[in-house]
């Protein structure tokens, strides 16, 4: 069967541009089956409509799959219209962390007929081989759909387990189109080699913070260090990659496991970059790992921080202590890692009084960058829930969340005011010559040129001197 696995263009430049991890796994997962795949990136297009109309007509798929996030979902929806206008007959299935929640909420746009929750790595080729097959699909685990009018969500998928057998096929994507600086992440507009590319190590996370997606049983999978390693030496003989952004959810939390993967790059003498933009836990490093990553050829990590008030932090259930917080920022700058840290402001009943102590407290780092996201109630999770309680209504309306913007604020604080106050976050982060002195002291001087025009000034200039006009709702 052809199918066709798109990612949606986004009007919103500061959403990642990297390759496409998830539509990559889906896509390996089918090839192996035996269909036709190709996997498209809208994101990185410099004229979407044109190429997707291309496609649709040169490869001209019987399914396509669309991989959405909340944040940018309203697009994920204009550009299933789009390929409906192309081609009325072909079929539509969404997944990705969006689909996490109640399947009406997607299902009852005209153009989506097919909705595939959690990991799908095996439930869209039972999907995609009933659909050919013209089969019953009620007894396929892990999907939605509407019949008769009644919206049907199936038997949830259990968590894959062992992940060594989804290998990626990298063929499928022209990973050169992602070798340029527009394709960096936005938190982290560095890089040390322009030929990097996204790694996973490990799926899932056993934290019970209530702002996260529950995709993987709030529970962490592994694949083994050797297939790790064998991937990252694949990847650098066969495509000179030279750096690599693992994106694991909580890459070190299992720490002995961490060593083992870190310790095999240092033997193997690999000699790469390796940065971690998703978030480390704070409190799961020790002076050993420390000491390996450093040798491995870490540069730069950031840590989930979140907030500065320890009410806060108890009532999202991060389980974090935030006063070992100052001691690893330290510990880490002086291994030469730039460290940067992600903040939030906005959580139900948080005060004007606790955001002020989370930009107090993130001033008061070490850290070499960081940033202030508004709080998103993402459907699938227990703060959506906290959210719908505290505002009294169901705010459904997902075209308007982003992670700047006031549009579902459920705090004690004015939704102008919290913008206001993210903007002050971010300019007395960044206005500071105290912020200058620990970019010396993490970066080695021949990086430092580059880390100060790419990282500070840039995210300087987007957060905290460029005007912005983000859409607010008391």
């Amino acid at each position: 069967m052809r199918v066709l696995l798109l990612r949606p263009a986004a009007e919103k430049k500061s959403m990642a541009r990297v390759l496409p991890l998830g539509l990559l796994a889906i896509g390996s997962v089918l090839k192996r089956a035996g269909h036709q795949i190709k996997i498209l990136d809208l994101r990185i297009s410099n004229s979407p409509d044109d190429e997707l109309k291309s496609v649709m007509q040169s490869f001209n798929p019987q399914v396509v799959g669309i991989g959405v996030m909340t944040i940018e979902c309203k697009y994920g929806f204009i550009d299933a219209a789009k390929v409906k206008e192309i081609n009325p007959e072909v079929t539509i299935v969404f997944g990705g962390p969006h689909c996490s929640h109640e399947p009406k909420f997607i299902l009852n746009d005209p153009n989506v007929d097919l909705m595939v929750s959690g990991e799908g790595d095996i439930s869209i080729v039972e999907l995609i081989q009933a659909l050919e097959e013209g089969t019953d699909i009620s007894n396929i685990s892990g999907i939605a759909y509407k019949k008769n009018g009644t919206y049907i969500r199936t038997t949830d998928r259990p968590v894959i387990r062992d992940l060594d057998n989804f290998d990626q096929e990298y063929d499928l994507i022209d990973l050169e189109r992602y070798f340029n600086f527009q394709s960096s992440m936005d938190f982290f507009p560095v890089y040390r080699n322009k030929r990097f590319i996204p790694l996973v190590t490990s799926r899932g996370c056993p934290f019970k913070c209530t702002y996260c997606h529950d995709i993987f049983d709030k529970s962490i999978q592994y694949r083994s260090p050797e297939v790790v390693v064998d991937e990252m030496e694949y990847l650098l003989n066969t495509y000179g990659i030279q750096e690599f952004h693992i994106v694991d959810d909580v890459f070190n939390v299992n720490m002995k496991r961490a060593k083992i993967v870190l310790d095999a790059i240092i033997k193997r003498n690999l000699n790469v970059h390796i940065s971690f933009p998703n978030g480390l836990r704070a409190d799961f490093f020790d002076d050993e790992l420390i000491d390996m990553m450093q040798r491995a050829g870490v540069y730069r990590l950031a840590l989930g921080i979140e907030s500065g008030s320890q009410r806060i932090q108890d009532m999202i259930k991060k389980d974090l202590d935030i006063n070992i917080l100052e001691n690893v920022v330290k510990k880490l700058t002086r291994a030469r890692m730039s460290v940067h840290g992600f903040f939030m402001l906005g959580f139900p009943s948080e005060t004007r009084m606790e955001m002020e102590q989370t930009i107090d407290f993130a001033c008061n780092l070490s850290l070499t960058t960081a940033n202030f996201s508004l709080v998103i109630p993402n459907p699938g999770t227990d703060l959506r829930q906290t959210f719908i309680e505290s505002r009294e209504s169901n705010f459904e309306d997902f075209s308007e969340y982003t992670f700047d913007a006031a549009s579902c604020n459920a705090s004690e604080v004015d939704g102008n005011d919290l913008t206001d106050l993210r903007r002050k976050a971010n300019r007395r982060f960044y206005l500071s010559t105290q912020r200058f002195q620990h970019v010396l002291r993490a970066v080695e001087p021949k990086w430092l040129l580059r880390s100060i025009v790419n990282t500070p000034l840039a995210l300087l200039w987007r957060n905290a001197i460029a005007p912005t006009n983000t859409p607010t709702q008391n």
